[in-house]
């Protein structure tokens, strides 16, 4: 079988980028190789130079582009890209694609492909009405299947969800250290963007921090615009919330192995989104639950599929006028209770293992398979 994905215009390929829809794609097509199938990506050229890949991925870039911080313009970007996407495609089993625009012009390329699919990363905004010749939409959880077919009841027989996958290989469960009067470390790790409801974890430390000296909190991931976060702006407003300490951040990684250790050194891993529109899985809260972080989510439904509340995580209301004083009293329930820190952190790693990029990998392959059968009979 062979398979071509088409991945965003905004984000590079691993190992030169740390894009969520990139990193999943790319981590799944390695295990569907494994299988003896072929994958190809068409993505964003990350730069002239030649690199010497250490995969059996086949790569086809073309030119990208940085977000703008209009979503307009944005759009029209991904117009572009596309076009250009879908003229580079070359004759393919299963069209895999992630730009917005490429399942509505890929109708005119219909010689290149047998099956097409698209993954629904995001919550619909109801453009499917325009995907109507999509022979699969593979929705990323339950409340993105949900609301697609609220607004597009039309598709239910076309739509199917499968989870968004980690590297259990990578991400696995590893004892924290034991030593004596260590800080208490507190760790999120993601894009900083307003949208991430950073503001009410730094206000949730800054009230802790009187009672407990030795906490410290990191945040971990790409700022710019260009990458998706706040900008400066956003940074110095975050600044401003410190007024009991100072936040350390790190830079975003595009190497897994590396971030897994920083969430290793961590004993706290909060995800406070407030993205009503815009929240859809949550892989970097998985990948600290498999690592044998606590993991604290905000209350989105998405994160409901595999966070349950005091059993393998812990879930605080952030739309409550008081979220700022409930997250605090879940991190300080995590900092008191060292044994109830340690079974959630245990279970949550066992969870995480039903999210294996192996067991995705089987879900899309088999799907794959039945598709082109049915199309065999049609």
């Amino acid at each position: 079988m062979k398979i071509t994905i088409i991945t965003s215009p905004f984000g590079y390929l691993p190992p030169n980028g740390f894009g969520a829809v990139e990193s999943r794609w790319y981590n799944v097509a390695q295990e569907i190789i494994k299988k003896g199938h072929s994958v190809s990506f068409i993505s964003k050229r990350f730069n002239s130079e030649k690199y010497d890949y250490k995969d059996s991925i086949i790569r086809n870039e073309i030119r990208g582009y940085s977000r703008t911080g209009s979503l307009l313009k944005d759009i029209l970007l991904d117009f572009i890209y596309s076009l250009k996407a879908l003229y580079k495609l070359e004759n393919t089993d299963i069209l895999v694609m992630n730009t917005f625009w490429s399942p509505i012009f890929c109708i005119f390329f219909r010689k290149k492909f047998r099956i097409s699919a698209y993954n629904v990363a995001r919550v619909p905004k109801n453009q499917f009405k325009f995907y109507k010749h999509i022979d699969r939409l593979y929705c990323v959880s339950t409340p993105v299947y949900k609301t697609l077919l609220e607004q597009t009841p039309s598709v239910k027989t076309r739509a199917k969800i499968i989870s968004n996958s980690i590297d259990t290989k990578v991400f696995y469960f590893s004892k924290k250290s034991n030593e004596v009067n260590k800080k208490i470390r507190v760790i999120y790790a993601g894009r900083i963007h307003p949208e991430k409801g950073l503001t009410i974890l730094i206000k949730a430390i800054n009230y802790l921090k009187a009672k407990y000296i030795n906490l410290e909190l990191v945040l971990i991931g790409p700022s710019t615009v260009e990458d998706g976060g706040g900008g400066d702006s956003y940074i110095n407003e975050l600044n401003r919330c410190a007024t009991n300490f100072k936040i350390i951040y790190l830079n975003p990684v595009s190497d897994p192995v590396l971030l897994k250790n920083e969430l290793v050194k961590s004993d706290i891993f909060c995800y406070p989104s407030i993205a009503e529109k815009g929240e859809t899985f949550g892989v970097a809260p998985l990948e600290a639950m498999a690592t044998g972080t606590a993991t604290i989510v905000s209350n989105l439904d998405c994160f409901k599929d595999f966070v349950l509340d005091g059993i393998n995580g812990l879930i605080f209301d952030h739309r409550s006028d008081n979220a700022v004083i409930l997250l605090a009293e879940k991190i300080e329930q995590l900092i008191l209770d060292k044994k109830y820190r340690q079974r959630l952190a245990k279970e949550g790693a066992k969870t995480a293992l039903n999210f294996s990029n192996e067991i995705i990998a089987f879900e899309y392959l088999k799907d794959f398979e039945k598709l082109l059968k049915d199309r065999q009979y049609d």
